[in-house]
């Protein structure tokens, strides 16, 4: 199957990455089919253009047969729980929804002849490691169970590449933040840091900046903060590469960042230049297993799939969070 008018099966496409996704693949040109049990997500956020059908990915008799009567090309799997703190409290959930029935999609998917994959992954493979920059070359160590449960997949998604035709591409997504035209951040609890800014920013409660005495240049821990759009953008050239030629098996991990560490006090200030408001920051002691640094190495996106960040600069994706 050559790239040009494939028809792609899109897990979790009600969500906030899965619905940008969705967008950016129908603005390629591709077909798309979403699967969502709508759990989570959201069904207006499913574009007009794409065919929704409700259900889980893990119900294996029924995606395969999705998958023969829609003609799938290619699945990009975006389905997932993701919640940290849920994680933790119930690992047993997180296990069963994003690896178990991960790996159901993955049979019916080779059952079904597919042999073109994209799995939305996580920079919470890498835990807490004290590199410059995270490479995709580093020993997983996730420190809770959804990061555990994202390498669980990989290695599962890795095996079945090396002992098959299939050709799989894992994204190790850092922190997705911003909006697109369509679709904004709808969290609930909303625990990413920048919705959090601007609703301290818009209410006036109290932010609380968790440890600002690391070594960093203003003291604050650094991240790496990555466009919603710039997301998309990198699903759309994974889907691009697994088709390209899809008689070549093989698998890959790849980052998906800006490359560039934000601090949490320069995200304060983005959030305070653009809306004009004073955020009440109450400095708190660092919490357990919080790393200083965790910033991505992202020239393997660049040379294996032609992808770079276009959006996100921390104003940027401020800024597309207000409008």
């Amino acid at each position: 199957m050559t790239e040009l008018g494939a028809t792609i099966l899109l897990t979790g496409g009600a969500g906030y990455v899965g619905a940008a996704t969705a967008d950016a693949l129908l603005a390629a040109g591709y077909q798309v089919v979403v699967l969502d049990n709508l759990s989570t997500g959201h069904v207006e956020s499913i574009p007009n253009a794409a065919s929704a059908q409700t259900g889980d990915y893990g119900d294996s008799n029924r995606v395969e047969q999705l998958l023969h009567t829609a003609r799938i090309d290619a699945v990009v799997h975006c389905g997932a729980k993701s919640i940290v703190s849920e994680s933790a409290e119930q690992p047993e959930l997180y296990f069963n929804v994003n690896v178990q029935a991960s790996i159901n999609l993955l049979d019916a998917v080779r059952n079904a002849g597919i042999n073109a994959f994209v799995f939305s992954s996580s920079a919470a493979i890498y835990g807490a490691q004290p590199a410059l920059y995270l490479g995709e070359d580093l020993p997983p160590d996730p420190i809770n169970p959804y990061g555990a449960t994202k390498v669980a997949f990989e290695l599962a998604l890795r095996s079945y590449a090396e002992a098959s035709d299939l050709r799989a591409v894992a994204l190790r997504y850092f922190n997705v933040a911003g909006s697109t035209d369509r679709i904004s951040e709808r969290h609930t609890p909303e625990t990413h840091l920048v919705p959090r800014l601007l609703h301290a920013a818009q209410s006036g409660e109290p932010f609380e900046l968790y440890g600002a005495d690391y070594a960093t240049p203003d003291g604050s821990a650094l991240r790496d903060y990555v466009h919603l759009s710039d997301v998309a953008a990198a699903n759309v050239a994974a889907v691009k590469y697994v088709l390209k030629d899809s008689t070549k098996s093989g698998y890959a991990a790849v980052n998906i960042g800006s490359g560039v560490g934000t601090s949490v006090k320069e995200a304060i200030s983005a959030v305070e230049r653009s809306t004009k408001r004073t955020i009440n920051v109450q400095i708190k002691p660092r919490r357990a297993g919080d790393p200083p640094r965790l910033v991505a190495d992202i020239s393997r996106a660049a040379s294996l799939l032609g992808w770079k960040p276009r959006q996100s600069e921390i104003t940027r994706i401020v800024r597309s969070l207000l409008t």
